[in-house]
C-alpha cells in the first residue's frame, strides 16, 4: 500500500496572489519582448501598469479661494 500524503489546504487569497503574479509576469515579458502592438495583452499590461502606479501620481492641487478680511466687531 502506498504511503498516505497529507493534503495541505492553501488559503484562497494565496492562490489568487500566485495567479496574479503569473499574469503580471506574462504581461511584463510580453511587453518587454516586443514593441507595443496594441494587442489585448499589451492593453491589459497598460491598464495593470496604470492601476499599480496610480499611488505614485501627484495629487491635483486644490484651488484655494482667498478668505475675505475679517473686521473687528464693535462691542
Amino acid at each position: 500500500m502506498a504511503p498516505q500524503i497529507e493534503r495541505q489546504t492553501i488559503p484562497e487569497a494565496a492562490v489568487e496572489a500566485d495567479v496574479m503574479r503569473e499574469q503580471l509576469d506574462y504581461l511584463i515579458q510580453h511587453a518587454a519582448s516586443s514593441a507595443p502592438c496594441a494587442c489585448s495583452a499589451c492593453e491589459r499590461f497598460a491598464r495593470a501598469r496604470s492601476v499599480l502606479l496610480e499611488i505614485f501620481n501627484e495629487p491635483q492641487a486644490a484651488k484655494v479661494l482667498p478668505m475675505p478680511p475679517q473686521f473687528a466687531k464693535a462691542a
